[in-house]
């Protein structure tokens, strides 16, 4: 639920100048869980965002899952992947780690 919550809360966005002016305030802003916009010249700079706990990694993890499928970039599985459908997967001789450190050399 807290993740959705974030999610649907809007970005605040603030200038430099406001922003060096009411630093307390927008510091209270990202410690209630929202991200603030730092815009130089109308231009986004920086994103101001919570830090987290100790146990950030899996959260954030959750949360960045959440905001893909939210934006329609993934869609999670609603299953386990059986040993038969991991039986069956695409067989490949290619070795992708020596063709990206080729196209590194090429300069491609």
């Amino acid at each position: 639920m807290a993740a959705s919550v974030r999610y649907l809360m809007a970005m605040t966005a603030v200038n430099v100048a406001a922003l060096k002016n009411r630093l307390s305030h927008y510091l209270r802003l990202v410690r209630r869980g929202q991200t603030v916009l730092v815009r130089d010249r109308d231009r986004v700079i920086a994103r101001i965002e919570p830090a987290g706990g100790a146990d950030a990694a899996a959260g954030d993890d959750a949360r960045r899952l959440f905001d893909l499928e939210a934006r329609g970039i993934l869609k999670r599985g609603r299953s386990r992947v059986t040993p038969e459908l991991w039986a069956h997967r695409p067989r490949t001789d290619a070795d992708a780690i020596a063709g990206l450190l080729d196209e590194r050399h090429d300069g491609r």
